[in-house]
Order: C-alpha cells, then sequence, then structure tokens
C-alpha cells in the first residue's frame, strides 16, 4: 500500500511538471529568465519583512495599553538595564572625544537622555506592576528591537553561502524566505503578549532567518546567468530590495492609514508563503535539475557561463564536490576588501531610509489629512525607489553592451559603474536642494547593483554565494551600528571625508575577473 501511494504521488508529480513544461512551452518564456523573476521576489519579500518593522514601530509604541505591559518588572530589567549601559557607555565615550573636558559629561548627558525620550509620544499607560508604557518601550528598547534583526543577519550569511554552493541554492532560499515568513506572521502576538522582549527574539530570529537570502540567490545565479546576460538580469534581481521598499511603503500608506499595524505584518508574511509554494514547485538550483529547460537553453546556458565554474551535479560517473573555500587566499586579496569596503558605504549612505515615510505620515496625520493624501505622499517617496531600480536595469544592459562589444573589459565596467557611483553621489549631495538633485541619487544606486553588486559572480563563481555572504554580511555592519555612526558623523566633519577616500580607493582596487582562488584545483570524487 505504501509502494501505490509512493507510485501514485510519483505520477502526480510527474503529471503536473508535463502539463507545466507544455505551459512554458507554450508562453516561449525562458527558464533562466523564470528562475530569475523567482529570485527577484524573493528579495522584494527579504526587503519587506526586514523593512516592515522600521515603519510599524511607532504605531506599535502609540497602541501600548494595559496589556502589552501586564508581566513583572523583573522579566524586562535585563532588557532596560542593558539597553541603557550601552547606549550611556557609547554617549559617555563620544562626549569625551568631542568635548575633552570630564566635568562637562554630567550636564551633557542630562541633554542628552531628555532629547531620547522624545521618540515617539509614549502614553504613560500603566499595568498591575507600575510599568508605564514610556519606560517599556523607551528609546534604548526601541533601539535593541530594530538592530536585533541585523545582528542575527550578519551571522547567516557566510554558514547561507556556503551550503547553496555545496547542496543548492533552492531550498536554502526557499527555506530562509519561509521561516521568516513564518516568524512575521506570528509578530503581533509576540508583541501582544511577550512586549519588547519578545520582539527584540523574534526580530533576531528573523535575521537569522534572511541572512542567507542573498547568498543562496547569488550562488543559483552563477549557474543560470549567462556572462553576457550578467549585467541585465544579475542588475534587475540584485535591485528587487528597491521595490520591496516601494510596495512596503505603499502597505505602509494605505493598510496602516487606520494604525491597523498587525495588518501589515500579515500582508508581507502572507505574501512570502505564497511565493514559497511557486517557487518550490518551478525552481531548481541548476539547468541540469530543471525537468521543463529545453536542450537547447541548457547547451547555450552551459556555454555562456564562466568556464571555470562546476554547472553540472555530475563529472562522468562521479559526484562532483566544491571544497571549502581557500580562506587565507580570499582574506589576503585587495579586491575583496575594496568589495566589502564599497557595500557597507553602500548600506551607510542610506541609513535613514524606512524613517522617511513614517515622519511624513505622521506630519500629515497631525494636519488632520486625509486617506488620499497619505496615499499620495506614499507615491511620491517611492517614485525614486523606483527610478533606482530603473537605473539599474539601465546600467546593467549599458554593462553588458560594453564588455560584449569588446568596447571595456569586465574589469573596466565595473570600475566605470563605481565612477559613476561616486560622480553622481557626489552630484546628488550638490544638488540635494534641488528638483532634479533626486536623479543623480538614482543613477548612483543603479550603478552601484550594475557595478559592486555583481562583483562576488565575476570574481569567484564557484564561490560566488561566499563571496556574497563576505561582502554583503559585513557590508550590513553600518545598520547594527547606525545611531552612534549617524553621532559620529554630525560630530567629526573628517569622517565624510574620509569616506570619499575610502570609496576612491574601492573604485581603483575593485575587479572584475576570475580570482585564483576559484580554481578548484583537485576536487574529490565520490563514486555513486
Amino acid at each position: 500500500m505504501i509502494y501505490n501511494l509512493y507510485d501514485y504521488n510519483h505520477r502526480k508529480m510527474y503529471s503536473i511538471q508535463v502539463k507545466l513544461r507544455a505551459f512554458f512551452n507554450y508562453l516561449c518564456v525562458q527558464q533562466r529568465v523564470i528562475l530569475c523573476f523567482f529570485s527577484f521576489l524573493a528579495i522584494i519579500n527579504a526587503y519587506t519583512m526586514r523593512l516592515c518593522l522600521d515603519l510599524s514601530l511607532n504605531r506599535i509604541v502609540l497602541d501600548c495599553k494595559e496589556e502589552h505591559v501586564d508581566q513583572k518588572k523583573t522579566k524586562e530589567n535585563w532588557i532596560l538595564d542593558l539597553a541603557v549601559a550601552i547606549n550611556q557607555t557609547a554617549f559617555l565615550l563620544s562626549s569625551r572625544l568631542a568635548a575633552g573636558k570630564e566635568e562637562k559629561l554630567k550636564p551633557q548627558l542630562a541633554q542628552h537622555q531628555q532629547q531620547q525620550q522624545q521618540l515617539v509620544p509614549i502614553p504613560h499607560t500603566t499595568g498591575p506592576t507600575g510599568i508605564s508604557c514610556a519606560e517599556l518601550w523607551s528609546r534604548q528598547s526601541q533601539s535593541l528591537v530594530i538592530i536585533s534583526f541585523y545582528a542575527g543577519y550578519m551571522l547567516t550569511h557566510i554558514p547561507g553561502g556556503r551550503l547553496a554552493e555545496r547542496y543548492g541554492g533552492k531550498w536554502i532560499l526557499g527555506s530562509a524566505i519561509l521561516l521568516a515568513a513564518i516568524l512575521t506572521l506570528l509578530t503581533p502576538s509576540a508583541v501582544r503578549v511577550g512586549g519588547p522582549s519578545a520582539l527584540v527574539a523574534i526580530r533576531l530570529l528573523i535575521g537569522l532567518c534572511e541572512g542567507p537570502t542573498f547568498p543562496a540567490v547569488s550562488a543559483m545565479l552563477a549557474q543560470w546567468v549567462p556572462e553576457q546576460e550578467r549585467g541585465f538580469l544579475g542588475s534587475c534581481v540584485l535591485s528587487g530590495g528597491e521595490i520591496g521598499i516601494t510596495l512596503l511603503q505603499l502597505v505602509s500608506g494605505l493598510v496602516m492609514a487606520e494604525q491597523d499595524w498587525p495588518v501589515a505584518f500579515y500582508v508581507v508574511g502572507g505574501g512570502a508563503v505564497i511565493w514559497f509554494a511557486g517557487f518550490a514547485m518551478i525552481c531548481y538550483s541548476k539547468p541540469d535539475n530543471c525537468p521543463y529547460i529545453k536542450s537547447e537553453e541548457k547547451d547555450y546556458i552551459k556555454s555562456q557561463v564562466s568556464d571555470t565554474l562546476i554547472c553540472s551535479a555530475q563529472d562522468g560517473n562521479a559526484m562532483v564536490t566544491i571544497p571549502p573555500p581557500p580562506w587565507r587566499s580570499m582574506l589576503l586579496s585587495t579586491p575583496v576588501w575594496a568589495l566589502i569596503s564599497a557595500s557597507m558605504q553602500h548600506d551607510w549612505s542610506r541609513l535613514e531610509l524606512s524613517q522617511e515615510l513614517q515622519d511624513v505620515l505622521q506630519e500629515l496625520k497631525a494636519q488632520g489629512s486625509t486617506m488620499w493624501d497619505e496615499v499620495v505622499a506614499s507615491l511620491t517617496l517611492t517614485a525614486p525607489h523606483i527610478g533606482n531600480w530603473v537605473a539599474s536595469l539601465s546600467t546593467g544592459s549599458l554593462s553588458d553592451f560594453l564588455i560584449s562589444e569588446g568596447i571595456l573589459s569586465r574589469t573596466q565596467t565595473r570600475r566605470l559603474m563605481s565612477w559613476l557611483v561616486f560622480f553622481c553621489g557626489s552630484m546628488y549631495m550638490v544638488y540635494v536642494k534641488a528638483n532634479f538633485g533626486q536623479i543623480w541619487s538614482c543613477l548612483a544606486v543603479g550603478a552601484y547593483y550594475a557595478g559592486i553588486k555583481l562583483l562576488p559572480l565575476d570574481m569567484s563563481p564557484n564561490y560566488a554565494g561566499t563571496l556574497m555572504g563576505l561582502s554583503n554580511g559585513l557590508g550590513s555592519l553600518p545598520n547594527l551600528l547606525m545611531p552612534y555612526l549617524k553621532e559620529l558623523e554630525e560630530q567629526y566633519a573628517i569622517v565624510g571625508s574620509i569616506r570619499v577616500a575610502l570609496w576612491l580607493i574601492c573604485a581603483s582596487y575593485i575587479s572584475g575577473d576570475v580570482q585564483s582562488y576559484n580554481q578548484l584545483g583537485t576536487h574529490t570524487p565520490i563514486a555513486n
């Protein structure tokens, strides 16, 4: 009976695959385009789940009532004490550097703490134990909630990349998004039951789940995307976060207009679950494993990807295993550190992104605006992100053209895009108050995706997941330290000059050539 059930399920799955293959052939859709489309949606889902809390936190705090604080004070003590200690220590250090006189620290600290309490108007509702909402959702608690995601996010980048290279990116990526989606759906209940401590824990877990997203996507793109299409398709996929930001801001303007903040989590998490169902059925880690791909497209992909890439799961009669990455060669490589530095500076430049819409909506609400006004404000703020995505497609296509026509080498093209990021970013700072200033910002972001973000695929196709994990993981460090980096840059003008100098160095040392550590040397065959 068990055998008959297995045979029935196998025949049913085969029938579904036959129907899907016929459907794709009818639409004349190439499988690499479908894979890129679902990877693009994966990046969108990752960004919406990441930023959903950032746009909802103020509304969560305002919605604080007695049921949110019906807990023993000792439960929250360790969070409050830790947050206050970290905040005060960082402020004391920065004050010593800025003032240089110990006697000025106490009045400055008092003024600083007074400013910290003005993040959002917190109602002083008290529960049976006497804990007020202002104490429970203090500035320090809110900061811990925000940075907890990035603390987990950084930890799983490199492990996720290694797993994707060894076992394929499909289930690593799918599991990452699915688990993050389930935790996102549970977030409103966790907030109501556990308050800030539960929210810190669940955001840490979401960060751990989302960490493998970019490395797994990179490992799959290295297998599926031909070199001459890498600029356009790679930029389209990796810049999906811009569309994710756009969709989330629209959800915030529409769904959350009446302060029903849990709905945003349900919409975002539910969408990610639906994505997983389609992704698991249609997409595969490598072209050789895909039952829907035509032989002509499979041969084309194999002939156009990097010569050093292991495309197939089998090499003759033996399985091929990718050995561990040569960490020493990687970490001593100048182009790798140029890539990491550029990634960190890009994230640093966009620290205030998630707060833009929230500030505008709060201002409109204070003026007694209608829902339509909030929708218009949301559309106005999302337009630059759509422009960023379009610019990434344009600069990606330009990169493919320059390389395919032999006008510039791959390294020269990537460096040109890096210089374009620097130039357009500088022009944006000059014309930031002008109407056309945002155009420079769009060009800068687009060139970043067509240049810096594609480097892991260029430098090491076999270890693209590991390189993306290394660069994107360390690149997220500014998000973890954003309260202190912002204060540091405001106090010391030289910090901006150092960042400019570092970007110039990065633009000069990045490389689009396949690096020596990509060569696998002697791999170990395992008999079937």
